[in-house]
This record gives structure tokens, sequence and C-alpha cells, in this order.
């Protein structure tokens, strides 16, 4: 089986915190009809497997983040200064505005990190043997 995040993950305040108060940022949308792929899935002979598929499709999948109080800080930013090329920063704002159009990443929050949040930099860097551009998470 998928695992699950373990219980320290589940129980950590900042996180559940974040999650109690803005909870429109983690929605958990799929094409999938879980119900249907489930009941398609009844004779498979990997049942925990199936089950925990099942479930990351309703509950979400767990990322293998580790976020241990005192290991890590409780939020952590990388967010960089718009690039001085005019294409590159035009570029990202579209990229993020297709992505957050597509619901793969949220709405604006507001300009801080919420505790339990990690923002990783992107980038604008040009593809191989073109003049346009690819979005680059680091």
């Amino acid at each position: 089986p998928l695992p699950r995040p373990p219980q320290h993950e589940i129980d950590n305040p900042a996180v559940q915190e974040t999650l109690r108060t803005h909870p429109h940022l983690f929605k958990i949308e799929t094409p999938i009809n879980v119900d249907v792929f489930e009941s398609l899935l009844l004779s498979h002979p990997n049942q925990p497997f199936v089950t925990s598929v099942c479930k990351g499709l309703r509950e979400g999948f767990w990322p293998w983040a580790d976020s241990r109080a005192g290991s890590y800080p409780t939020m952590h930013s990388e967010d960089r200064a718009s690039p001085s090329d005019p294409a590159k920063a035009a570029f990202l704002r579209e990229q993020r505005n297709i992505e957050i159009q597509k619901r793969r990443w949220s709405t604006s929050f507001g300009p801080d990190l919420l505790p339990g949040m990690y923002c990783s930099p992107i980038h604008a860097v040009p593809k191989p043997n073109s003049t346009d551009l690819r979005l680059v998470t680091d």
C-alpha cells in the first residue's frame, strides 16, 4: 500500500491550524470518479494497495514531507524578486495564471506564507533549440 503521513505530521499544530483556517487552499480534486474506479478494481489481487490509492485520491497523497518541530522551520520562503527580463516576468505570470485556472495552484491568500508552508523558487529558462520558455521549480 501507499504510505499515509506519520502521526507526528497529522498532529503538527502549525499544519493543523493552517488546514483548519484555510481549507479552501487544500481542495482535493481529481478527474477520476473514485467510487467507480474502486468498483472496477474489486477483483484486483492487491486490495490493500487499491484501498490506499483510493484513499489518496479522496484525501490527498502524502508528499513525504518531514515537518518535525525543531528540525525544520515552521515556514520557509525561497521567494525571489521578479526577473529583470520583462519577457521572463510575463511568462511566469502567465504560467501562474494557467496553473491557478487549472486548479493545480491555489489562489492568492496574501503576501505571507501560512504556518507549515514552504515556498520554492520558480524560474523561466529557455527551452533547448527554441526561443520559448520553460517553467522550472527548484
